[in-house]
């Protein structure tokens, strides 16, 4: 017969179920979109059971973003140390964030700069400015050292760009059928972004 759980571990599944299904929710969805009465259906829960583990939603966004970011760092950190060549690399990094990010980077953006309060606010963009900014940043920096960005383009510019650019990347499978796989599509973008679109008269 299966030991009886304790109740702080019942209480450790259940807020690991909440986190799991409200990340899912807020990533697809967004924060506004999304109600504490749907997260507590979906995990079975009263609301007063939801509000035991987390005070508020925004409270539960906040650890939400929290375990992302930490898991992005550990898989972009070996990434950064790669001797690849740098087109190699940037894909290697574009590629993981699309994998493990579950949604558009811009979205994400939009919740933390329009519905946080301005403490939570900041908190969130230091999240996100160490996750996903300060990579790329660093990445570009090793180019800007050797002179390889062209002149005005920072490497901090490069990463905004970077980041903008496939942002609607996270949005999954287009509703058009578009046969491009992910990979060659960022393929596609790294050219564009290294090598850029027009000839250049020297």
């Amino acid at each position: 017969m299966p030991k009886k759980r304790t109740r702080a571990e019942d209480l450790a599944i259940t807020r690991r179920k909440i986190l799991d299904t409200a990340r899912d929710l807020f990533m697809e969805k967004g924060y506004r979109a999304v109600s504490t009465r749907e997260l507590a259906n979906q995990v079975n829960i009263t609301q007063p059971a939801l509000y035991h583990h987390f005070e508020d939603k925004e409270a539960l966004y906040i650890e939400v973003v929290r375990e992302l970011t930490q898991h992005i760092q550990v898989e972009m950190h070996p990434l950064l140390q790669s001797t690849k060549t740098r087109e190699e690399q940037l894909h290697d990094m574009l590629i993981m964030l699309i994998e493990k990010h579950p949604t558009n980077i811009l979205l994400m953006i939009h919740d933390i700069l329009n519905e946080m309060k301005p403490e939570n606010q900041y908190l969130l963009y230091k999240l996100w400015q160490q996750t996903y900014l300060v990579p790329f940043q660093e990445f570009f920096q090793k180019q800007e050292v050797a002179g390889e960005l062209r002149d005005g383009v920072s490497a901090e510019m490069a990463a905004r760009y970077c980041l903008s650019t496939i942002s609607p990347l996270f949005s999954g499978k287009s509703e058009f059928g578009e046969q491009e796989s992910t990979t060659e599509r960022i393929d596609e973008l790294i050219n564009l972004m290294m090598f850029g679109i027009s000839k250049k008269e020297v």
